[in-house]
């Protein structure tokens, strides 16, 4: 059984959640973004206090079976993979966003779709290992285009606008952590901080909404398709470099191929804890397929389904399981003693 760190998949999830978290904070201001952040950290610290306690290696199948029976196990992993291959189509969806200039539905989101599914078919390790790897692609450029944009940014913007509504896009996106609870069961190794790994997230999703909104105005950050990449437009780096647009295209499809290929990998899990007879590469496949299918459906659903359904399906499903477990498992102890 091929296995991957803590480490490999922290780096996955926080590529995965670069384009996103630019997308969505960019036309935020940062009371909120603050907000969203502190009510996905809650969710997660609630997940996390019974998921160091469960067995290395014991997967979401296993979990789900442990704590609701058979039947009601693959009822909540259909559940589960539906809503997945939902979200995976809305990510490959918001990719035409990285491309503002160009009318790149369906061909973008078809291929970003198909890239990021050739290394979750492979499995979750091979995902997790290509996202580490591109972390380091990400994680730098992004640095770069925030530390330079800063200079644009005016203190008479960053009064905070907006309404409390605001912070449910970014709470949505920052609980995307805790659909790796379908990924826990070949992760190995050494543990590894998961709370500087959601702090530096965080740490994301505030300056991008800093420099963005700032260097905008709140008003014009608002109707922007893409506020990060119309504010890349004025950066100069030392007078030598500029235009980053084409980089921040580049940069955007790279985290979004990142976040498909994570989706795909654990609406895959999903898939095979509803029909364990599955195959990882045909279980894949056929979330890429639906998702696919689906990405007409995305423009028609409000805006509240997926802060309600990544809440549902990402925090209180995997949270009242594992919790679930801890007591079961609690109680056998007991009677053992």
């Amino acid at each position: 059984m091929d296995s991957y760190s803590p480490r490999q998949l922290c780096a996955l999830l926080w590529a995965s959640l670069a384009a996103p978290l630019v997308t969505v904070c960019s036309a935020v201001s940062w009371p909120w973004v603050l907000l969203g952040a502190g009510g996905a950290a809650v969710v997660l610290a609630v997940m996390g206090i019974p998921a160091a306690r469960c067995p290395e290696g014991e997967g979401a199948a296993a979990l789900l079976r442990l704590a609701w029976g058979n039947r009601a196990a693959r009822l909540a992993g259909c559940a589960s993979w539906l809503w997945l291959a939902l979200a995976a189509a809305l990510a490959a969806s918001m990719a035409v966003t990285a491309f503002p200039r160009d009318n790149a539905f369906p061909a973008i989101p078809l291929v970003l779709l198909a890239l990021g599914t050739l290394p979750a078919a492979k499995g979750p390790a091979a995902a997790c290992r290509f996202g580490a790897t591109l972390f380091l692609a990400v994680a730098p450029m992004i640095a770069l285009v925030l530390v330079f944009g800063a200079a644009d940014v005016r203190l008479a913007h960053l009064s905070p606008g907006g309404a409390a509504g605001d912070a449910a896009a970014p709470m949505a996106v920052l609980l995307l952590p805790a659909a790796g609870f379908f990924l826990r069961d070949r992760l190995g190794g050494r543990g590894t901080p998961w709370i500087r790994w959601f702090l530096l997230a965080g740490l994301l999703a505030a300056a991008v909404s800093v420099v963005c909104v700032g260097a905008l105005g709140g008003t014009l950050a608002k109707t922007a398709s893409n506020a990060f990449w119309y504010m890349s437009q004025s950066i100069s780096v030392f007078g030598v470099m500029e235009r980053f647009e084409a980089v921040i295209s580049a940069l955007l499809a790279i985290s979004f191929c990142c976040l498909l290929a994570f989706l795909v990998s654990a609406g895959q899990k999903a898939l095979c804890c509803a029909a364990p007879a599955a195959g990882e590469g045909v279980a894949a496949w056929g979330t890429a397929a639906l998702a696919a299918v689906l990405l007409r459906v995305v423009p028609l659903l409000p805006d509240w389904v997926w802060f309600v359904g990544n809440l549902l399906f990402w925090g209180l499903l995997p949270a009242v399981t594992l919790w679930v477990v801890e007591m079961k498992n609690s109680e056998k102890k007991r009677k053992k003693c």
